[in-house]
């Protein structure tokens, strides 16, 4: 009898620790679960493709999503884009008729004014009556990718200024030299309706380690691709 009971209790405790073990499992596959779809719902990954936001993003050698080199980041769909931010914009319809996603740098938003002068930007903001004299400073810049002699990093070309249009934003890539942004004639400003994502600090802190797990494991998930 005494084996019995004995025998019963082994079993009992065996079973409480079973359950316990797959109480917690239970509780760890919902939490991933949980956060799976808190990520999907919240951020986009974007794979960098060209070579416009250089030295700040590098991007992969051509339009190719099996290509390795483009860094990997992560875009937060709900957030606001403000002044200095990284953004994706979604050119909806391209001439092939299929969307287009472009990654740059957020500089003016509407009501702003804005010239580049070889290479040297200023900004007068909404509701400023005076013009600056004194360039808008932008460390992430490479001098030797803001060439002062190349026509394109002065804007517009007579000299004058830009103003932005109302719930629009402005932007350029940091590769002045070589980056298709809203000083082009087809692009312009882009409205804020258009703006699909901010890069996030984090990843942008962390891109190595973004860009690391991306290639190895090459999830498959949304990408927006940068362009010259």
């Amino acid at each position: 009898m005494l084996t019995q009971v004995r025998a019963s209790l082994y079993n009992k405790k065996n079973n409480t620790k079973l359950s316990i073990l797959l109480n917690v499992l239970i509780v760890i596959v919902v939490f991933v679960l949980a956060f799976e779809i808190y990520f999907a719902s919240n951020y986009s990954g974007v794979y960098v493709v060209g070579d416009s936001m250089l030295p700040t993003l590098t991007g992969a050698p051509d339009n190719n999503e099996n290509e390795f080199g483009g860094d990997y980041v992560y875009a937060a769909k709900h957030a606001k884009p403000d002044y200095g931010k990284i953004v994706v914009i979604n050119r909806r319809k391209n001439s092939n008729g299929k969307d287009e996603y472009i990654i740059k740098r957020a500089i003016a938003f509407g009501g702003d004014s804005v010239r580049l002068d070889k290479g040297k930007l200023y900004i007068r903001y909404k509701g400023e009556s005076e013009y600056p004299t004194e360039p808008t400073p932008e460390p992430y810049l490479d001098p030797d990718r803001n060439s002062p002699d190349n026509p394109k990093n002065t804007f517009p070309r007579d000299g004058g200024w830009y103003t932005v249009p109302e719930n629009s934003v402005f932007v350029l890539g940091d590769n002045r030299d070589d980056s298709r942004d809203s000083r082009a004639s087809d692009f312009g400003s882009f409205p804020l309706s258009s703006v699909d994502g901010v890069v996030t600090v984090w990843s942008l802190e962390h891109k190595s380690f973004c860009t690391g797990l991306y290639n190895y494991f090459r999830f498959q998930l949304p990408s927006y691709f940068g362009i010259k």
